[in-house]
């Protein structure tokens, strides 16, 4: 089903606006666009687009073989372009139908290469020859052709001739040219002039021989040209004077047909072949005829079945921020692009058929040096005029190149830390809100560490920026959690230096266009939401000031997550609320009787629905009573997919398919195993490969896997189903030993997966080597009372740890308020420190256990296994020897 719909059979009278009215009651329109000739008539149909299929066929449902005025409608699908199943052409307008090659009989040709015109002669001589049928038209009264005479024909041959030599030479626009026939041999040009006075004449040509005279006369005005045309037939000297228009050369008679009719000269194969090595050289497709509700998303779902996409460029109104109507898609591979144009040509897309042309290169953005250059020529224009030779370009640095890289790929690039601050911004914010100096904030008379001191100086100011941000609606969370979804409207500015205010962003941002908020805390935070007004002056914000030079450092911008700023469309709605309520109400005596039937009607609905919803809650509190205690709120549904979900797979539970037919599908081979073993299989896979002849299609690679739960069930289906048919080919298995891959543990973790509890332990992970245990200490200690530090050391080197450690608090509030304040950004010596939830019930024998399971599965020989044992057991006692 499509969203292109063709209306037939319209009233020639009809408009747009009356169609757009009919159609328009099932759905909003993408697009609305009836059929005219040249001459501007109506050809009696229309097309209509949906942005939605549902749309279009309640469209159909409701209107085909309906009356719109005093005809009865034709609504069908709108075949896409190319499509093998639409229907064959019949308008006398379309060139393809039957209808056209009659109207046009001069282009139609027989396979001798003469005209269909010419066929029909031998039949006509035949008639002429007949003696006896010409004594019947002669006694009728019917005039009788004779045969020609010779005479006439070598007449006709010299005016041929003369015509030929009178037109030799002539090129360009002949539409202001007569021709004039029928002058005698001794004509000149002055006669004709005083013939056709007062019709001014520009240009002659006359050319004789021994019998009669052609002229060849140009015209200023096309006036002048019908005025003449009107003297054909007229005596000039007691001779006929024939004029006409010049006739146009066959080949520029079949141009203009060309043109006329939209045909092209240019083959159809050589055009598609030079489109498609364009996309292949650039891998970029532009799309035109889009709808103007087309996001970015759309565009996204549609053509990434084709290829991996690296960039989606959508056009757009700097107004209302709305689709153009164009867009630019670019593939990582060619051959992907080249695929999704093959198929998405003529596409029917929200209602309109979809243009795909090759996109050209992206232009190279000048470099920081070609950008200086161009302002010198422009300030000193004598440097133009110079003969100096050209200077060699400079070669960039490491520094300049990597700059120019992070540049390029800043919207692209993997989301980092929202609230890192660097230590020099961290000691300069500090140092300015004290009034001392770095120095004497970095040191202190109790031995306090420089990394401790700046490790919760970040930590408060982190606290702070999180508590604005969420004052303002900004949802934090979802800065921690990869986002899939990215905002065109919101840009985080992290690691800003220190002393930078909200104006001075205002006035960096405004320059790009409209600029919503700059939210950052008055004092100067770590970082800042700046909110644009529309997405187009976003990006090129964006693009402008990403990684740019601000002050001392680079500006590190990011998109935020799409729902970032959830919460404050949430106030806004409920202000909107509270303003309608907050409206003064009028009295009965102000109200008019239209207002007081409404509030009549609307009471009257107001005490049905409060009935309605005692009847359900009663019904809720009786279904209630009925149900047993023991049962939980949950549906068995939800239970079996949880349990099936929390069934563990077995190593060595997978079986190795071979010799399958290519045909075989994945729903084939699972159920072929499911009859018999039912819930003990997991999933079944055919392994495909990409079809280089159809880019859209896999194939089949002949093998694939078949996952059990247990293993005891892949040992017995491998003795069981060895040899059994499928699709006519003998199935060959095998145990495979190819490794699970866990998809979760692929994610980034989330730091609060864990709930507290009554936990009232931390582990820390990722510590500096360079940290010993009383600085660690020390910068817990400020959160509360400390009742144990362990740092686990490395087997043999007592001096160095293994760069984690576990910190028991006294009570569960120290403990939260401990992890609530470092989990969010808080740097030792350069690097994060990583909080989660310690389990107390695990023993030292539960983690001895817990690690030597992680040895089990390997196929290394015993002595290997044994040694890693002794190393790991040395390494607890020393752990333990610490603790006591």
């Amino acid at each position: 089903m499509t969203t292109r719909l063709i209306v037939k059979n319209l009233p020639t009278n009809c408009t747009e606006a009356e169609v757009r009215k009919c159609f328009e009651k099932f759905g909003p329109l993408s697009d609305t666009s009836l059929k005219y000739t040249k001459d501007g008539k109506f050809r009696g149909f229309a097309f209509v687009g949906y942005s939605d299929e549902s749309a279009a066929q309640k469209a159909i449902d409701n209107l085909n073989q309906k009356f719109f005025g005093s005809r009865k409608l034709s609504v069908e699908e709108c075949r896409p372009f190319g499509d093998a199943d639409k229907p064959r052409a019949w308008s006398k307008y379309a060139k393809d139908s039957s209808a056209y090659k009659r109207a046009h009989p001069e282009e139609q040709k027989s396979e001798s290469g003469k005209e269909k015109g010419d066929t029909e002669e031998p039949s006509n001589k035949k008639q002429k020859k007949d003696a006896k049928f010409e004594q019947f038209l002669e006694a009728k009264g019917v005039a009788v052709e004779k045969e020609v005479d010779v005479k006439i024909k070598v007449k006709s041959e010299e005016h041929a001739k003369l015509l030929k030599e009178l037109l030799e030479g002539i090129e360009g626009d002949t539409s202001l040219s007569l021709v004039f026939s029928g002058l005698p041999s001794s004509i000149k040009g002055k006669n004709i002039k005083e013939w056709l006075n007062p019709i001014r004449v520009k240009a002659m040509k006359i050319v004789r021989n021994e019998e009669s005279a052609l002229g060849f006369v140009t015209f200023n005005r096309p006036p002048d040209v019908r005025r003449a045309l009107s003297k054909n037939d007229e005596f000039l000297g007691g001779y006929k004077i024939g004029v006409e228009k010049v006739e146009e050369p066959e080949k520029e008679k079949e141009i203009q047909r060309n043109e006329e009719y939209g045909q092209e000269l240019v083959d159809r194969k050589k055009e598609e072949e030079t489109v498609r090595e364009k996309i292949l050289e650039t891998g970029r497709l532009f799309l035109r005829n889009l709808p103007y509700v087309t996001k970015e998303d759309d565009l996204q779902y549609l053509f990434k079945k084709y290829g991996e996409i690296s960039e989606i460029q959508v056009i757009q109104k700097k107004s209302d921020g709305t689709c153009k109507g164009f867009a630019i898609v670019e593939f990582v591979f060619p051959e992907a692009a080249v695929a999704a144009y093959s198929a998405l040509d003529g596409f029917v897309f929200k209602g309109r058929m979809m243009h795909i042309l090759p996109g050209e290169e992206a232009r190279e953005k000048p470099s920081s040096e070609k950008e200086k250059e161009q302002e010198k020529s422009e300030t000193d224009p004598s440097q133009e005029d110079s003969e100096a030779p050209p200077k060699k370009p400079k070669k960039k640095t490491y520094k300049e190149e990597k700059e120019e890289k992070m540049k390029a790929n800043a919207g692209k690039t993997h989301s980092w830390n929202a609230l890192f601050l660097g230590p020099n911004a961290i000691a300069d914010t500090l140092a300015a809100r004290l009034n001392v100096s770095k120095a004497d904030l970095l040191t202190s008379d109790t031995g306090e560490s420089a990394g401790v001191r700046l490790a919760l100086a970040e930590t408060k100011l982190v606290q702070e920026t999180r508590d604005f941000f969420l004052e303002n609606g900004v949802k934090l969370d979802a800065f921690s959690k990869p986002a899939e979804k990215r905002s065109d409207l919101v840009m985080l500015a992290k690691n800003l230096p220190a002393g930078v205010n909200v104006e001075e962003l205002e006035r960096m941002f405004a320059k790009y266009g409209d600029l919503k908020k700059v939210l950052m805390p008055k004092e100067g935070g770590v970082s800042a939401l700046i909110i644009m007004g529309n997405s187009v002056d976003a990006k090129k914000a964006f693009k402008a000031l990403a990684y740019s030079r601000f002050r001392s450092q680079p500006l590190y911008l990011e998109w935020a997550p799409f729902d970032a700023m959830e919460k404050e469309e949430n106030e806004n709605k409920s202000k909107n609320l509270k303003k309608k309520e907050e409206e003064p109400k009028k009295s009965k005596r102000e109200m008019t009787y239209e207002e007081k039937r409404d509030l009549k009607r609307k009471k009257r609905g107001e005490i049905q629905e409060d009935v309605k919803e005692e009847q359900e809650d009663e019904e809720e509190e009786n279904e209630q009573e009925d149900q047993p205690e023991d049962i939980p709120e949950s549906s068995s549904k939800s239970q079996s997919k949880k349990s099936e979900n929390d069934r563990v797979i077995e190593s060595g539970s997978t079986l190795f398919v071979k010799n399958l037919a290519f045909d075989t599908t994945d729903y084939s081979l699972e159920t072929m195993f499911k009859k018999r073993y039912g819930d003990r299989i997991k999933s079944a896979q055919i392994s495909k490969k990409l079809n280089p002849a159809e880019p859209t299609k896999n194939l089949s690679m002949g093998f694939g896997f078949v996952q059990f739960y247990r293993a005891e069930d892949a040992k017995l289906a491998l003795k069981e189903m060895q040899g059994e048919l499928l699709d006519g080919h003998c199935l060959e298995l095998k145990i495979s030993h190819r490794e699970q891959v866990d998809k979760d543990a692929l994610k980034r973790k989330d730091i609060q997966n864990k709930e507290q509890g009554e936990s009232t332990k931390l582990i820390i992970r990722n510590i500096p080597f360079e940290a010993s245990v009383k600085e660690i200490e020390s910068l817990f200690q400020t959160f509360g009372s400390v009742k144990m530090i362990r740092i686990p050391r490395k087997a043999g080197l007592k001096n160095q740890h293994r760069g984690f450690g576990f910190v028991d608090f006294i009570s569960v509030d120290e403990a939260k308020r401990a992890f609530e304040a470092v989990v969010h950004s808080t740097h030792l010596y350069g690097r994060r420190l990583v909080l989660e939830w310690a389990k107390e019930e695990e023993t030292v024998e539960q983690l001895r256990e817990k690690t030597a399971g992680k040895f089990v599965g390997e196929k290394g020989a015993k002595k290997k296994l044994k040694t890693q044992m002794e190393q790991f057991h040395q390494q607890l006692q020393i752990a333990d020897d610490e603790k006591d």
